[in-house]
């Protein structure tokens, strides 16, 4: 009998198990060192620097960085390591033709795509030169992001010419993001005893006409290069009141507005402040840009064309952002369910792995 072929590309219950494998580490935004060593023994030990590629190693991030040709085009592909806390589902679990569990599509799916091909594809072979990405903290503040380290500290990543950002899609091509807004609204009142209400200005009552109209805000779709966007905007946090018989005499809370990527952070602020009371205080406590919409790249163009993966737009914010502000062009595109992320019942359908497996391949190859 011949021995196996270990370039052979996997099929999905090989994906699977390493998917398995990967959903049984634990791996929370900050905790991600063992999960990244192994990755790190994975690719960089027992022969897996093949053909003159190298393993780097920042923190909690590991890039495999293969051998660079005069001539070839630089692709990344990128995922993160990290998952929000587990719920109760921190162990995977087979049901049918879904793998259950926390990151099964947010997105250590995507991850295990970059394993596979490591393990498959030789670099002298490839249309484009590659190199993968393995970082840490996507799910914490966007300071401590590890991708956001890696550019500035690993700056020929800045060169890329295409980034695929391994983020659960369920097989479409998720164009750009979202940009995010992060808005604190004070209302300002008069205290007063409860028993004379009269004597003071309840800060509730006067924004209360306002938050009907606020919380009615429609989700306002935007189709950019053949993708569509949502414009929304939520109240999601509220406070006020110091005590069960005062009159409050400030109202706070937090608008968190998404906007599509035809708007800079500039026009999304002006845009957030004219739907704010001028006597109402304002201040915008953070914001991310939008991921740039390159469905007219070439490169994305022939994916599109090679795949037949339906084009949308990605609603959430990912650090193609990121890759957009770098200037590299980049997508979303993964086996994960998107609408399952941070959900405890978390799955990823398995046969999505072996179709998103076989469209990468056959696009870095062709």
């Amino acid at each position: 009998m011949n021995a196996p072929d270990p370039t052979a590309a996997p099929d999905a219950e090989t994906l699977a198990a390493l998917l398995e494998t990967l959903v049984n580490m634990p791996s929370e935004t900050g905790s991600e060192d063992a999960i990244a060593s192994w990755v790190e023994a994975r690719l960089c030990e027992s022969g897996g620097v093949k053909n003159g590629g190298e393993c780097l190693r920042s923190g909690n991030a590991v890039v495999w960085r293969g051998p660079r040709r005069a001539g070839h085009p630089l692709l990344v592909l990128a995922g993160h390591l990290d998952t929000v806390p587990e719920n109760g589902n921190g162990t995977a679990r087979r049901d049918g033709d879904r793998l259950y569990g926390l990151g099964t599509s947010d997105m250590k799916s995507g991850d295990v795509m970059m394993l596979a091909l490591h393990a498959a594809l030789d670099p002298a072979t490839l249309r484009f030169d590659l190199a993968m990405v393995f970082y840490d903290a996507e799910e914490g503040p966007l300071a401590d992001n590890g991708l956001r380290r890696l550019l500035a500290e690993m700056p020929w990543l800045r060169q890329a010419s295409l980034a695929i950002l391994l983020e659960p899609t369920d097989l479409r091509l998720e164009a750009g993001c979202n940009g995010s807004m992060n808005a604190e609204v004070t209302v300002r009142g008069r205290s007063a005893h409860s028993s004379r209400p009269w004597l003071g200005v309840n800060a509730i009552e006067r924004a209360a006409p306002w938050l009907v109209e606020i919380t009615r805000f429609p989700a306002t779709p935007t189709v950019i290069q053949g993708a569509e966007f949502r414009e929304t905007l939520q109240v999601t946090r509220l406070g006020s009141g110091r005590a069960k018989n005062v009159i409050p005499d400030e109202l706070t809370l937090n608008l968190n507005y998404r906007f599509p990527p035809d708007r800079s952070i500039d026009d999304a602020e002006a845009r957030l402040r004219a739907l704010v009371p001028a006597e109402f205080e304002f201040r915008v406590a953070d914001a991310a840009p939008p991921g740039r919409v390159v469905t007219d790249h070439e490169e994305v163009r022939r994916f599109i064309a090679m795949t037949g993966a339906p084009i949308a737009g990605k609603q959430g914010w990912t650090d193609v952002a990121q890759f957009s502000a770098a200037g590299v062009p980049a997508f979303n595109f993964g086996p994960g369910i998107p609408e399952l992320s941070h959900q405890v019942d978390e799955y990823c359908p398995i046969p999505n792995l072996g179709v998103a497996y076989r469209w990468l391949e056959q696009f870095i190859r062709a």
